[in-house]
């Protein structure tokens, strides 16, 4: 696990390389600054309309995860490493089993970043409209939620926006 952080590597951004090694330790934490964020585009080159700083953490994909999942501990019920996750597998799960987002596809046994704190594209359940408060869905989605001790942050954008099964969201993970 060696190596030094650089915001700009192989054509893009450090956060969207997958790794098949351990490269930095899980759990590692790293700022984005906001006009990388801001210059954010889907991989059809849509602008993401995404603002701000964002924080990211390095993970390891138990469970593959397609781009825009939403990303929660392995088993979250016995789960005792804090950083290996899956997508969210249902309604409602403990924020404090949520991890982050993926802004980009991690293959099954693969490393890389999840944004944990900030604006991010997420996918989601049909209906969200902007405003709401959400929390975890099923299928690595999320979906609007007004219940205590499960909600991730604030839908953005209502569902499809930015992108098709989509919602733009300010996410905040305890």
């Amino acid at each position: 696990m060696a190596g030094t952080f650089k915001d700009a590597v192989l054509d893009g951004s450090a956060f969207s390389r997958v790794y098949t090694d351990e490269v930095y330790p899980l759990g590692t934490i790293r700022t984005q600054a906001s006009d990388e964020v801001e210059a954010a585009e889907h991989t059809d080159g849509t602008a993401l309309g995404l603002k701000g700083d964002r924080t990211w953490v390095f993970v390891k994909a138990t469970t593959a995860l397609t781009i825009y999942d939403c990303a929660i501990v392995k088993a979250a019920d016995t789960a005792t490493a804090s950083y290996e996750v899956a997508p969210s597998d249902a309604a409602g799960d403990n924020s404090l089993d949520v991890v982050g987002v993926a802004q980009n596809a991690i293959a099954l046994n693969s490393y890389g970043w999840v944004v944990c704190h900030g604006e991010a594209v997420v996918n989601a359940a049909a209906g969200v409209t902007a405003g709401l408060f959400i929390d975890t869905h099923t299928g690595g989605q999320v979906d609007d939620s007004t219940a205590a001790g499960t909600l991730i942050g604030k839908a953005l954008s209502a569902t499809d926006t930015p992108v098709t099964g989509t919602i733009r969201a300010r996410i905040r993970l305890p």
